[in-house]
């Protein structure tokens, strides 16, 4: 039995690789994160001491895409499953994605299609709000001083897979010119408008709140069409454990129980003219 340890998917990756080019089998490999400690460590065998047997193991490049979403589902169960998968479409099917009612590869997509469904959460969700010092939160040994124009924000977010690495880049793109923090509890993310920084995660959330809270409200207040309310498509796309970061959440209730006297009035004012 060999075991292997991993710490991300670029170290996966390699570590994969170098275990297909000595031909281990799936069922000869114990996985384990790089955080997880065990005695058995210490029995395990060398696998790169071995001899080379596949020297140019390639897998389809779809694999790669796949495996690099898969990689943020929060299951320590995917690094053996996206073993055992690159060692079939090497050894056995290089066609094998395509074969979507295999029970790996339905798996798989499942994965892959909640990691993506939560990324999409994310990006609609994170809410930004001002605070004074972003020391607090930034934890570094010798924190960045602010200009006298410069502002910071800070959000907290609890995805409900480890997607913060992937969607930073995202958030750098849409708030260049902002010095922020997202805060999660696996992991947070900093921005000073030249660097992508990542510290431990935060256990609780800022409590921080300023103006753009009440432009929230305002801008969903103005948005909101009562005559297009759809409760259950709503909760679907806005679920309700995402209100909690919401500043426009608070209007919900209001606004949902003076729809249809909005909707009449709408009706009335349209027959009138």
């Amino acid at each position: 039995m060999h075991y292997v340890t991993i710490n991300d998917f670029n170290h996966w990756r390699i570590q994969a690789r170098e275990l297909l080019r000595r031909r281990i089998s799936p069922a000869d490999i114990t996985w384990q994160a790089e955080k997880q400690t065990s005695l058995m460590l210490d029995s395990g065998e060398d696998f790169l001491s071995l001899a080379i047997s596949y020297p140019n193991p390639a897998v389809p490049r779809d694999f790669f895409y796949l495996a690099k979403n898969v990689s943020c589902y929060r299951d320590e169960s995917r690094w053996p499953l996206l073993y055992s998968m690159a060692w079939r479409l090497v050894f056995e099917d290089r066609n094998l994605l395509d074969f979507k009612t295999d029970e790996q590869v339905s798996r798989l997509l499942s994965m892959q299609k909640a990691v993506g469904r939560d990324i999409h959460k994310m990006e609609a969700f994170v809410r930004f709000r001002k605070i004074d010092k972003p020391f607090d939160w930034h934890k570094n040994d010798e924190p960045e001083k602010l200009t006298q124009n410069e502002e910071y924000f800070v959000s907290w977010f609890e995805p409900q897979h480890l997607i913060l690495p992937s969607i930073s880049p995202f958030f750098v793109k849409r708030f260049n010119n902002m010095h922020w923090s997202i805060l999660t509890p696996d992991l947070c993310a900093h921005w000073n408008g030249k660097q992508l920084t990542f510290t431990e995660g935060e256990s609780r959330s800022p409590t921080a709140k300023d103006d753009l809270e009440n432009m929230w409200r305002v801008y969903y207040a103005n948005i909101f069409n009562p005559a297009r309310l759809k409760l259950k498509a709503m909760q679907s796309e806005m679920p309700k454990k995402y209100w909690v970061n919401l500043p426009e959440a608070t209007l919900i209730n209001e606004l949902t129980r003076s729809a249809g006297k909005k909707v009449d009035n709408m009706l009335t004012n349209s027959i009138d003219k």
